[in-house]
């Protein structure tokens, strides 16, 4: 048995250092630093080597079995490190926080050891004699030992159930049997049992032999498989066994002598059991296969089908429809799509996500013409796996852009779609049904099916596009046809405002020239009479100021279409505004017999404002609803708070001016703020500023929409429709905020409100 033991830790201390020179050699592939890895290495080497007697000492504190201890858990700390490091996706911070707890077990075991007795492992039945009187170093141990296996296996159960991708699951579950494997191994090179021991040697060189190969390759192998191939080897190990045993046990009861019939008739029982034996195994076969290794799935079946599917689908959507259904459907994943491809020409293409309409997200990327992923796809024409895209080498500097863009699409696999030597498409796999992996076998089926989707997919973006062309085609006319019938309008309109220019301008024109020829008259008849003159020079006057106007409407809208109408901002209050906009008017409401109340004006904060534009912009609002109010009609003003729909910024004030007027049309809603634009013929054009109906140039609402937009506001118009028999009325909404545009130019002036009333008034 010595020599059984001391071969088993020459040949584990061999191969140690032979490992200590494989990672030296693969140190570029290594997904931890090799320094924690040699680490490993050593510290197992050197558990394995203070086994042997001749390496004990009289110093109780220098002991092979304490020392050997110390070893372990310190082995038990570098290769959790490596472990974690390697499951958290390189956290760092997880991985050395663990770090940092093994040490403080460690720390405590050699100080328990120290305080008093230190547990001696190297002993056989040490384990009986410890518990029988418990002492600290002991406890120490092995309440660091449950503490770390709960911690450590419940932390890689937990990453296992949150792997986003079948192949990290794999990866983790490797992990989970290979720690079982190490703590194992620890656990039984204390043990104190010769043979236990030679096991535990067996075991850790086995783990740290995982960790090894773990760290250098970026995919392990399909522990699934391997279990699934053990079962089923197992199975029918035992029954060729079985078998066997029944035949040898039958010839043997019979006793048959080695003659020529005894031969025969052993002949006879061999081919026996081989016709018993041969459709028992397959039928065996034909139960476990499907439940251990699932039914491979029938990869000329498969591509005969989606090729009926594809060419049937003549548009994208279809096409995608189809594709995806028989995806799903025969390789059994939970969703898929096609990324469709476009060239940019910018040294990138562009991906975007096409996917039935029950899943269908904005989700676009771009891929980069040099990038690892692009030469795979485009260049080399390969399938790929995410996994590959997360943990093969070879992509690792691919941009951040790239990465995430894939991540997101929550897909496992990858497959191009080439037509004439260019990708044109990307055919994408969700997850299986079964959470198990994309094999080698899996990507070259869908390999396959990319390109029978290749022609198919070209096709269909070309009907999608004619289509697409045709719509825009037909939105265009459509377009067309109305901007020709604005046309037409703003055409009329101006043709319109010829006319009502010119009788606008030819009344006070008329005025001026009839009062001029009857002074002249009266003048020389000698009958010119002072209260004959001043009333004629007052009507003059009055013409006068009416041209005067028209002109300054016209001034102001020119001013509005260069915006450089400069608003002067003082502070006032929309009671202000409001009472010096309507005073004007009283007479012409009176003479009108119509109704003007205003309500919700007092109480309302300052407002920052132009104040002479602003009594203009809401007077020329207010003459509009008289105008087109029958007599003995009703107006209604009405202010209020309105909040801001931005947070963190002050609210505006809201004023409502309702008529009971003709009202508007619904496709006048907005030409009425065009400048020169009326809603009704202009051949019933009358004469007068306030008369029902009357009109003038058509520039009221214009100005007053450029004064309001200029201090930052909004005015809108409402109503059911047009009817000069019902009068169906219409409501103005004026919108003005509390603080002027920042951009607007503000004057704070003492006198200047004073002043602007007067304007205003006048």
């Amino acid at each position: 048995m010595d020599s059984i033991f001391n071969a088993a830790i020459g040949i584990s201390t061999g191969l140690y250092a032979v490992l200590l020179i494989y990672i030296q050699l693969r140190h570029q592939q290594l997904r931890v630093g090799r320094i924690w890895l040699s680490t490993l290495l050593l510290l197992a080497a050197l558990s394995d080597l203070l086994l042997v007697p001749q390496l004990e000492t009289t110093d109780i504190l220098l002991n092979r079995g304490f020392g050997q201890v110390i070893a372990l858990i310190a082995l038990i700390g570098i290769y959790s490190y490596i472990m974690i490091y390697d499951i958290r996706e390189k956290n760092l911070a997880s991985a050395r926080l663990w770090l940092a707890v093994s040490a403080i077990w460690l720390i405590a075991f050699i100080v328990a050891g120290i305080a008093s007795t230190p547990v001696d492992v190297s002993i056989e039945g040490w384990v009986i004699d410890a518990f029988k009187s418990l002492d600290a170093s002991t406890l120490v141990l092995v309440v660091g030992f449950i503490l770390s296996v709960l911690y450590l296996l419940g932390m890689t159960i937990w990453c296992f159930s949150r792997a986003p991708l079948p192949e990290i699951a794999n990866r983790i579950l490797f992990w989970i049997l290979n720690c079982s494997t190490v703590l194992l191994g620890c656990l039984l090179l204390i043990s104190g049992s010769s043979f236990l021991v030679i096991l535990g040697i067996v075991l850790l060189l086995v783990g740290c032999s995982g960790a090894v190969y773990a760290a250098v390759s970026y995919q392990v192998f399909d522990i699934r498989i391997g279990f699934n191939l053990a079962i089923r080897t197992t199975l029918l190990v035992g029954l060729t066994a079985l078998i066997v045993f029944v035949a040898l046990y039958v010839t043997n009861s019979l006793e048959i002598a080695l003659n020529l019939e005894g031969t025969l008739f052993l002949i006879l029982v061999a081919i026996v059991v081989g016709a018993v034996y041969v459709p028992l195994r397959k039928g065996i076969e034909l139960v476990i296969n499907p439940i251990l290794k699932g039914t491979l799935p029938d990869s000329a079946l498969i591509t005969r089908q989606f090729s009926q599917q594809v060419s049937q689908s003549v548009e994208l959507d279809s096409l995608l429809k189809s594709a995806t259904e028989t995806l799903n459907k025969t390789l059994h994943v939970r969703r898929s799509g096609i990324l469709l491809v476009n060239d940019t020409g910018e040294g990138k293409v562009e991906l975007i996500t096409s996917q039935p309409s029950a899943d269908k997200t904005d989700h676009t990327g771009v891929l980069y013409i040099k990038s690892p992923l692009y030469q795979q796809l485009a260049t080399a024409q390969l399938p790929i796996s995410q996994f590959e895209i997360e943990y093969n080498p070879k992509y690792s500097e691919i941009l951040e852009v790239e990465h995430d863009y894939f991540r997101g699409l929550q897909a496992s696999a990858y497959a191009p779609i080439i037509v004439e030597n260019k990708l044109t498409g990307i055919l994408f796999c969700g997850s299986k049904l079964g959470d198990s992996p994309f094999y080698p076998r899996d990507l070259e089926l869908l390999a396959t099916l990319a390109n029978q989707t290749g022609v198919a997919l070209r096709n269909a973006r070309l009907v999608t596009d004619l289509r697409r062309l045709n719509e825009s085609t037909e939105q265009l006319n459509t377009g067309l046809e109305s901007a020709n019938q604005q046309m037409g309008k703003l055409d009329a309109v101006k043709t319109d405002f010829v006319t009502i220019a010119s009788h606008e301008l030819r009344t006070p024109l008329a005025q001026l020239r009839g009062y001029t020829d009857i002074m002249g008259a009266l003048n020389e008849q000698g009958m010119l009479d002072e209260d004959k003159t001043t009333s004629m020079i007052d009507n003059m006057r009055k013409a006068t100021e009416r041209m005067e106007e028209l002109i300054a409407a016209m001034l102001d809208v020119s001013q509005l279409d260069v915006d450089a109408m400069d608003l002067r901002f003082s502070q006032t209050t929309i009671e202000t505004v409001v009472r010096m906009a309507v005073e004007p008017l009283t007479d012409a409401i009176k003479q009108r017999k119509l109704t003007l109340s205003a309500r919700g004006l007092k109480g309302l904060p300052p407002i920052e404002a132009d104040l002479q534009r602003l009594v203009q912009a809401f007077r020329n609002v207010v003459v509009n609803a008289i105008k087109f109010t029958p007599d003995k009609g009703r107006i209604e003003l009405t202010a209020s708070l309105h909040p801001s729909e931005i947070t963190n910024e002050e609210p505006s004030i809201l004023v409502a001016i309702t008529d009971t007027g003709v009202g508007i049309s619904t496709e006048n809603i907005e030409l009425i703020f065009q400048k020169f634009y009326r809603g009704f013929d202009p051949g019933l054009h009358s004469t007068g500023t306030y008369k029902f109906m009357g009109a003038g140039p058509g520039l009221g609402l214009t100005i007053a929409r450029g004064v309001i937009e200029g201090h930052g506001g909004k005015i809108w118009a409402e109503s059911p429709g047009n009817d000069a028999e019902n009068f169906l009325g219409s409501t103005f909404y004026i919108l003005i905020p509390i603080k002027s545009p920042e951009t607007k130019r503000r004057v704070e002036m003492e006198g200047l409100t004073d002043f602007a009333s007067k304007k205003a008034v006048q």
